[in-house]
This record gives C-alpha cells, sequence and structure tokens, in this order.
C-alpha cells in the first residue's frame, strides 16, 4: 500500500514498516538498499544466526534488512535503517546491525561532508597531481544522485550509477594506492563491517572510473576523473575524500541488487566486504 504527496514522496507500507521513498524511482538516492523478501517461516526450522532449533518458548523473528529468520537473542537490536528509508527503527539481526551501525555514521557524519563540499585538485587522467590541473569546487548533489565538479572554465555533473571503478591513494606522494573495482559478486565471506579508514588525513588522492557518453557503435565509453587534496588543503578536503570513498562503497554495493531479494542481496554484501577486506580498507 503506498500514498503519494506533492513533494515528490510516497509513503509505503509493507509488512516491515513504514517508508517514504521518491515517486519515481529515477530519482532514488544511489545508496538505498530496496526491502528484503523474508524467509518463509517454513523454511527456516532453527534460527540462521546460531542454529538452535524453534519451538513454542524460541520463537521466530524477521531480520528487517536481509529477511533472514532469527530467535529473539540473535535479532534484538532496533536501529535505523536509512538505507531502505523506514521511518521508524526496525528489528535487525546482530550481524546486520553492526553493519547498520557502520553506515550510519556515513549518514551522520560522511554525508554531511560531502553535501557541504570542498575545494580540490581535480584533472582528467590517473596522475593526482597539481600540474597540469585546476582547484575544482566538488559537492554531492542533494538527491545524492550527482557528483558535482565546479572548475572556473566548465562544470561536471558525474552520475553515480554509471561508477565503474574507484582507485584510491593513502601516501600523500602518490606511491602507495589500491584498486577497487566494481564486485561482481561471486566471492564469499563473512558479513562484517566495512568503515572507516583510521584519520582523515590517510587519504590523499581518489580516482573514479565512469561510463560516459556513447562511442563508435553506441557503445558507453569510459571516462577517468582525478580528485586529490591541494598543497597545503582545508580539513575539509581530506574529509570530503574519506567521505566520498565510503560513499562509493555503498554505491558499489547497491547497484547490483536493486530489485533482488535477500539471498542475492546478502551475497553480493558478502562479496563487497570481501573486496573491501582484500583492499585493506577494513
Amino acid at each position: 500500500m503506498s500514498n503519494s504527496s506533492p513533494s515528490g514522496k510516497r509513503l509505503v507500507r509493507s509488512k516491515s514498516g513504514l517508508r517514504i521513498i521518491p515517486a519515481n524511482d529515477n530519482e532514488r538516492s544511489p545508496f538505498e538498499l530496496v526491502e528484503p523478501e523474508w524467509v518463509p517461516d517454513n523454511d527456516s526450522p532453527s534460527c540462521m544466526e546460531c542454529r538452535e532449533k524453534f519451538d513454542f518458548l524460541k520463537r521466530r523473528h524477521h531480520c528487517r534488512r536481509c529477511g533472514r529468520v532469527c530467535c529473539a537473542g540473535c535479532c534484538n537490536a532496533r536501529l535505523a535503517l536509512p538505507r531502505m528509508c523506514f521511518l521508524d527503527p526496525v528489528r535487525m539481526c546482530s550481524p546486520c546491525a553492526t553493519t547498520t551501525t557502520n553506515e550510519n555514521r556515513f549518514y551522520h557524519h560522511h554525508l554531511k561532508a560531502l553535501l557541504s563540499g570542498a575545494i580540490l585538485v581535480m584533472s582528467g587522467d590517473s596522475e593526482c597531481s597539481d600540474g597540469g590541473a585546476s582547484l575544482s569546487s566538488c559537492r554531492l548533489t542533494p538527491d545524492h544522485r550527482h557528483l558535482q565538479i565546479q572548475r572556473s572554465d566548465s562544470s561536471l555533473n558525474l552520475p553515480f550509477h554509471r561508477l565503474m571503478a574507484m582507485h584510491v591513494s593513502k601516501d600523500r606522494g602518490g606511491s602507495e594506492s589500491e584498486e577497487i573495482p566494481e564486485s561482481s559478486g561471486t566471492d564469499d565471506a563473512p558479513n562484517s563491517g566495512f568503515f572507516d579508514t583510521d584519520s582523515d588525513y590517510d587519504l590523499n588522492c581518489i580516482v573514479l572510473t565512469f561510463k560516459s557518453g556513447s562511442g563508435e557503435g553506441g557503445e558507453m565509453e569510459e571516462m577517468e576523473v582525478c580528485l586529490s587534496a591541494p598543497s597545503e588543503a582545508a580539513p575539509s578536503a581530506y574529509a570530503f575524500l574519506k567521505a566520498l570513498q565510503q560513499a562509493v562503497l555503498m554505491v558499489m554495493e547497491a547497484k547490483p541488487i536493486i530489485g533482488t531479494g535477500y539471498r542475492m542481496y546478502r551475497h553480493h554484501l558478502d562479496s563487497v566486504l570481501q573486496l573491501c577486506r582484500d583492499t585493506s580498507i577494513v
């Protein structure tokens, strides 16, 4: 059941709770996760977390984030879940509660840095240096869908849904780097959080690869944008780069699973988490 409002939002009621989502699906935030399907009660004779059998006293509870069936002891957390647009805190299993707690730091801290913006050095190649590049004003658009880069002679609106890969450098000289490609969703790993880096100052450069325009034969071309902290950068520059790194990880986690149920959701989430561990992000 849903009700639309003049503000372009609609109220949706499901068995998991009330959600406020955009009336137009094309206006949804790239950080958003779809509400998962619930595992049927008949398919889970025991808790999917601790494996203890359900009985008259040990009752079934569904995690609103992953849809698994767990006992009360393993599914007793109630947290805000902005990535699924719930109005009120919802019930979650222990692993999802840990992940959501870490993600909520992004909404409370990093998202503000992205919306406030920062002055960074922007270039169109993978070499993050001041030479041949110019200072640019960078910020996330209010709908969270585009990275807006304003230069003295031009501007760019880079859509997050066309993001393909991220390459990061944690060394101010640019000698230590890690690459985070778009995940294929084929690896398995335990569920755990993937935030945060140790300091706002340990990330100096991010190279983002986007799909852009149509090339020959109608194929999408790749566009590479390098953003780095300028010399004697303000703290806001490093805070923005760190926040952008977390935002990209969330976008890459979310976009392959739109419209899928809990099984695909958990499988892809585990894949992204393993990828982050392999690149020492966690």
